[in-house]
């Protein structure tokens, strides 16, 4: 409290005022109060010394000299990098991934996709249990399902390859499960078996899982057939049905060649093999 020469009392603020949002441009005096977003929180601050140009506070740290924290308030901006992260709690505020996606324009959600392609599009190893689908539904690499799975409906996915069988090495079965070849074989092949050029079969099966992979070869030879197959590159013991081991083909139409395999341990493999030679 002041007395000036015209016996005037100056007794300050008798109440806080408020100033609305913190603007750099403007004096506030002590009890000036603003609120500001300091990208930690947006949270109220009283002053405590005219200033001009001083926030309140960065990114939780008060500048208090000038300011003090008059009631804090919940985490202010949201996290990420582009449009369509979904905001997920982190820390004491938010944040965003772009393994996390939801294309509003497309009413697509992408988990681990960062372009859903599908109404729901999940790369990478999924369990769902006691699942139900309606519509279309991609689910990428392994998937494990617990209980039923009831489907109406099942399209496989085969990869045409414009090509004989003996013209290619490696069946990857990220791309497909069923492989066939349009252009008749020109030799006996041998196949190998694998996720990709950097994903082993080995690190996609457990122990007690069973895949089916299927090729299906044009012929006009009866010399050329399948020879054997490898998995990751390692030669493998197969059991044909029958018990006779592949020693002929087709002379036209299409042969088609079963491996049920079945992993039963690191690197360890039961595999049932089947050939069935189809003519036109």
């Amino acid at each position: 409290m002041s007395i000036n020469p015209a016996n005037e009392i100056d007794v300050g603020k008798i109440k806080l005022v408020w100033r609305g949002d913190y603007n750099a441009s403007t004096a506030y005096t002590v009890d000036d109060v603003v609120g500001y977003d300091d990208v930690d929180t947006v949270s109220a601050y009283i002053n405590i010394a005219d200033s001009t140009g001083q926030v309140p506070s960065t990114t939780g740290t008060v500048n208090s000299t000038y300011w003090d924290l008059l009631a804090k308030g919940a985490g202010a901006t949201s996290g990420g990098t582009s449009d369509g992260q979904i905001q997920i709690k982190s820390n004491s505020g938010f944040g965003g991934t772009s393994f996390l996606i939801y294309d509003n324009t497309t009413s697509r959600l992408g988990i681990a996709s960062e372009a859903p392609t599908h109404t729901l599009n999940v790369l990478g190893s999924t369990l769902l249990d006691n699942p139900i689908f309606t519509g279309i539904t991609t689910l990428s690499e392994q998937t494990n399902i617990t209980n039923t799975l009831k489907v109406d409906e099942i399209l496989q996915n085969v990869s045409v390859i414009a090509g004989a069988a003996n013209a290619t090495s490696n069946l990857d079965i990220k791309t497909a499960s069923t492989f066939l070849f349009t252009t008749n074989s020109g030799a006996t092949w041998t196949h190998n078996i694998r996720g990709d050029g950097s994903t082993t079969l080995n690190s996609m099966m457990e122990t007690g899982e069973k895949i089916s992979v299927v090729v299906i070869s044009a012929q006009n030879n009866t010399s050329y057939y399948t020879a054997n197959i490898t998995i990751d590159g390692a030669a493998q013991t197969e059991y044909w049905q029958g018990g006779a081991t592949p020693t002929a083909g087709s002379g036209s139409g299409f042969d088609s060649y079963t491996w049920s395999i079945i992993k039963t341990g690191t690197d360890q493999y039961v595999i049932a093999s089947g050939q069935f030679l189809q003519t036109a």
